[in-house]
Order: structure tokens, then sequence, then C-alpha cells
């Protein structure tokens, strides 16, 4: 049970927005979603700090990460279940002997990591290879502004009948800004990870050559895994998430092709898909010609902001000598309303088959959880294709930070 007035106001949080997704989504039983709300209550509600947020604290956060301190996502994939995740961001206020939360974000990652009957071994060496050095920490210490926050880490859950399977993401970003090469750092920590049962040796050589032909533009900006034994979960994953400043159709299939190295025909139909559902993602419902579709330019309502451009994961799964690669699209950025947002959404599970979209169910579910909501909202949506899911999206509700503006009161939504 939450036991502070924090831990009180994120567990009633939790209950106005993931409670009643969990009820709608049509796949967990009562005792399942109780299940879920315990666990909130037992190991997340304490993880997310004050519901305040000083009024000089500025939020950074590379485009992958919530942007929020909790979020919750809607996973629907054409050949399989709906499913619920929750994610947030751990933030510190810089202040203190741990500057920037790292091990505070290590006791809650082992002990999250306990709760869940995980395996620890592969978000160790991550975090090994992308914490700071105490140097470092002095060197990014004297770079960063006052009151800057700076996430160490997000965390994220995926909801499974009635377990919870934990997923760590660490951002490459603090290396970076000591002047070290997104890219090397990246790589080299992945390429540490066969021993733990990953031969991904081929898949980042594919990586490797693409981010070198494409230096600057495709930048990785966070490693994520799944927190399980890689050798009893052969469907387990390593995600390489990757940012271009620039979100074009042509963009989005240069990075979802590798330069043209992934050529099969589940990668043509993957192409071709995103093409046909590129107009909604931007808000777009009249159509783009297909003249113009490569090289439109949507103006953003943020630009510069912490979730310009667009973001891809690269999923790296063992046994599997082909990476999946996923899109997400900051559909907050081109939808004024959140409302448009949810119709646009539909419009794609229609579009693509999804039963959600043919019969109205996805408007009316987000509608449902968030419609009387004053600042949460559908920020992403997240597109891939296998043959094995079908197609797969990811709609993600949270309150996106926008660039330089104050987050106070950012969480006043239940009154």
């Amino acid at each position: 049970m939450a036991t502070t007035p924090d831990e009180e106001f994120w567990s009633k949080h939790a209950r106005s927005t993931l409670g009643p997704l969990l009820s709608l989504a049509g796949t967990y039983t009562a005792s399942d979603q109780a299940s879920h709300l315990r666990f909130f209550d037992e190991h997340v509600a304490s993880c997310l700090g004050s519901q305040h947020v000083e009024p000089k604290v500025e939020y950074w956060a590379s485009p992958d990460l919530a942007g929020t301190r909790f979020e919750v996502s809607l996973n629907l994939t054409t050949r399989g279940k709906a499913k619920v995740r929750l994610s947030f961001d751990l933030i510190r206020d810089g202040t203190g002997p741990d500057t920037f939360g790292e091990n505070n974000a290590r006791e809650v990652l082992h002990r999250l990591c306990s709760a869940t009957d995980g395996d620890p071994r592969l978000m160790d060496h991550l975090m090994e290879a992308f914490f700071l050095s105490p140097s470092e920490t002095e060197a990014l210490r004297n770079k960063v502004r006052p009151h800057m926050q700076i996430p160490p880490a997000c965390i994220a859950f995926e909801l499974e009948g009635d377990r919870q399977i934990l997923k760590a993401y660490i951002p490459v970003l603090r290396k970076a800004a000591l002047g070290k090469s997104a890219v090397d750092v990246t790589l080299n920590a992945l390429r540490d990870l066969e021993p733990l049962g990953y031969d991904l040796s081929y898949n980042l050589d594919l990586l490797d050559e693409y981010l070198a032909n494409r230096q600057g533009e495709v930048n990785p900006v966070m490693i994520g895994i799944d927190c399980l034994d890689p050798k009893a979960n052969q469907g387990s994953r390593v995600k390489v998430y990757v940012h271009c400043k620039t979100c074009t159709f042509a963009t989005a299939r240069d990075v979802i092709t590798l330069g043209g190295h992934l050529s099969g025909e589940p990668t043509l139909k993957k192409v071709n898909l995103l093409r046909s559902i590129w107009h909604l993602l931007l808000n777009e419902p009249d159509g783009i010609p297909d003249d113009k579709i490569d090289t439109w330019l949507k103006h953003e309502r943020a630009p510069g902001a912490a979730f310009s451009g667009v973001l891809f994961s690269v999923d790296l799964a063992a046994g599997k000598k082909m990476p999946d690669i996923k899109i997400y699209v900051p559909v907050f950025q081109y939808a004024e309303r959140t409302e448009t947002a949810y119709i646009n959404t539909n419009a794609v599970l229609k579009k693509v088959g999804h039963e959600w979209g043919q019969t109205g169910r996805f408007n009316e579910v987000a509608t449902a959880v968030f419609g009387g909501q004053k600042a949460h909202g559908q920020s992403h949506l997240s597109y891939s294709y296998t043959e094995s899911k079908g197609v797969y999206l990811t709609a993600y509700f949270s309150i996106p930070v926008f660039h330089g503006e104050q987050i106070t009161n950012a969480y006043n939504i239940l009154d």
C-alpha cells in the first residue's frame, strides 16, 4: 500500500489511467488487473518521487524517454491480443553526492529486477558501459546548467497476464555529452554481450556500417533490454534507439532498410504499409501527393523540443539474423488536439485491417480513459511489421514536456 502523500498521489494517478486501460484492453482478468495495480503501489509509486516540480527545474530527456514521470501505452498487433505497458523516468534534482541519480538508478533497477524475478546481467553490463566514472561525473557537472534534470534511466514493464516483465533503458547521452562517439560507445558495449548468449555480431556489423554512412544524421541515443535470461528466453531483445532530426518518409525508408541492406519481402511489405499510413501519422487525413511523399516535411508544433524529429529502434533478438526496426512518430507534434491523434490512430488501425480500427474501438477506449484528463494525451505511435506478428502498433499516452517550458503542476490532472 502507498504510505506517503506522494505515493498516494501516484497510486490515485495510476488508477485514473492504468486501471481503466487494463480493464478496457479486453486481455486481463479482474485478478490480473488487481495484480498490476498492487504491483504499482508496492514497487513503482515509491520510485516516482515528488508530485511537485520546482519551478526552476529544466528537463533534459532524449527523444525516446517518456518526457513525463509516468506513461502508459497500448500495444495492438493484427495477430495478437492487446497488451498494456507502463513506463517512467528516474529523475533526480542534480544535487548531493549522486549528481545524476545513477547510484539511485542501480538500486532501483536491482530492486525491481528482484521483484519481477528478472535477470540483471544485461542490465548490469549496460550500466557499467554507460554510467559515468567519478571524473566523468565531475566533468559533466560543469557542463550542464543548474536545476537540470537528466534521467539516468527509463524503466518499463510489459504486463503479461498477471506478470510484470521488467525492461531497462539506459541513455547514451551522458557519454556523448563528454565528447565521446555515441556510435563507438554503443557498439563497443554491445559487442561484449555475446558471453551471455547473444550472438549479435552480424547485426552489429550491419548497424555499424549503416551508422558510419549516416554519420551525424542518425545518432544512437539509448539502449533498451528485456531483463530476462537471454539463454532461456530466445525472444528477449537488445534494442538500439537511434534518432533522426528529420521526419520524412525517405528517412523512415532508409532506416527501416538500413540503407538498402534489408530488402526481403517482409521488409518491402513493412515499407509499403508504412507508406499507406504515413499521411495519418503526420495528421494529413486528406493524403500526401505520391510525388511529394518522400520529402514531405510537416511543421512541428515544438521544433527543437526533446521530441523533435523521429525515433527508431533496431531490435536485436537472440537467434534472429535480421533486426526488426520500429519507427516512433511524435504524433503530438502534428495534431494540436489529442482527440485528433486518437482519430488518426484509429484510422491507421482501420487501414491495416485491425479490428480495433474497423469498429472504432481504439478511439472509444482512448477517449474513455483519457478524454477527461487535463494534460494526458497521445504522445507517440510506433509501427512495425513482421511475418509472425503482422502489423505492430503501440500508442503512448503521456504528458509531453516541451523544451524550455516549466513543468510545474504538470500532474495536476486529477482534480
